[in-house]
Formats: structure tokens, sequence, C-alpha cells
């Protein structure tokens, strides 16, 4: 074998490089504003192939959705409590939560993977529940938005109790002053005739209600 080197030739001559005169700046950052949302379509449709998932998510009908931890935990303090606290080690790779309905469930992990939730008069107080359960605050915050919008005489003494009990005070506040604006229209719906003498004493006792003729209230 020849043991001859040989230089390998470039593209370029001496004679045809060009020296690029630049000049003297600060260092720029740029961002690709379709990075993320490109990753988590990946993620999703490895989600919906079962490709590297590590977590199933099992109701009490059965139903087990399957997910990604670090995807999970990055949008919801609940399972980042759950994958990331003390007892992570002790965590299987299906857990149960029969609290939460599997349709619900669907629809917020699908949320957590692209970022776009469904809400209908139908499905929007048990979606409420699970999003304040699961810790997805921009869900509960849309399903509260979507509330608002439909309150009325006849239904804002039952959205008031839920936003009670669901902790949301933005929409019990504004359930509340609905009640007292619209008090003569809300005391002939069923609703109303359903509370408690309790109930009907202390709604009655708020100062600002608003009516025409005091001798009504």
């Amino acid at each position: 074998m020849d043991d001859t080197v040989m230089e390998i030739s470039t593209c370029e001559s001496n004679d045809q490089k060009e020296v690029m005169a630049l000049k003297r700046c600060e260092q720029k950052t740029y961002k690709n504003s379709s990075h993320m949302v490109g990753a988590f379509e990946v993620l999703q449709s490895l989600r919906k192939d079962r490709v590297l998932c590590d977590i199933g998510i099992e109701t009490d009908d059965g139903t087990i959705i399957f997910g990604h931890k670090v995807v999970l935990i990055s949008v919801s303090t609940y399972f980042r409590n759950i994958f990331t606290g003390s007892n992570e080690r002790n965590i299987d790779h299906i857990i149960n939560i029969g609290d939460l309905d599997s349709t619900v469930l669907q629809l917020l992990i699908n949320y957590i993977y692209t970022g776009e939730i469904i809400i209908t008069e139908g499905n929007v107080k048990v979606l409420l529940s699970a999003a304040n359960f699961l810790k997805l605050d921009y869900v509960k915050n849309v399903c509260v938005e979507f509330l608002q919008t439909q309150l009325d005489a006849s239904n804002c003494l039952g959205i008031k109790a839920f936003a009670v009990l669901n902790d949301c005070m933005e929409l019990s506040k504004s359930s509340q002053t609905y009640i007292k604006d619209r008090f003569l229209e809300v005391v002939n719906h069923d609703e109303f005739l359903s509370l408690s003498s309790v109930e009907v004493i202390k709604l009655i006792s708020c100062n600002d209600i608003f009516v025409q003729l005091e001798e009504k209230v």
C-alpha cells in the first residue's frame, strides 16, 4: 500500500474563501415559538400509542388512562406531589383515582398534553370539581367563566352553593351579586322554594338585596 500522505482538498480554495467582517454587538437569544407546541404534539402522539408511558391512571369503572409522569407533573401539582413526594418510590405503575369520572379524566389528561379543554353545560360542574381535585387552575378558572355566563334566576342559588363547595370565591361572589340584584325573580323559582327556613332567613337578612318595594321582602 502506498504510504504517500494525501491532502484532502476542501470545496473552496484559499483564494475563494471570503472573510466575513461582522460588527461587534451583544449576543441575541432567539426562541422558536412553535417548539413547545411541537414537542407536546409528539408527546400526545406517544401517549395515544402507549409509547414510553410510565404511569396508568385507573378510575372505578376500570378505565385506565396512560401517560408520562414528567408531563403530568409539569402541569398538575396534584401529580407532582404524588410522583415526587416522600412516597414516590411506593407508587405502582397503575394508580387509582376512584373519585373521578373516566370521561372527565380523559378530557383533563388531554388538556395537560394539548392545552385545550372542551366545556359544555353538561360537563362543566363535574369538570370544575375534577380540575379542582387535580389542581388544574386554568381549567378551574375557565369553568368558572363558563358558569358565570350561565347564571340566571332559576339556577343562581344552586351555582352559588356549588361554588362554595368547590372553593370558587369569584363564582360565589358573582352568584351572590346576581341573587341580590334579581331577588324578586329568584324567589319565583324552584331553587328558592326548596331552601330551608334557615337558608331563607339568612338570604333575606342581607341589607343590600335589591327590591322595588321594601315590604315585599
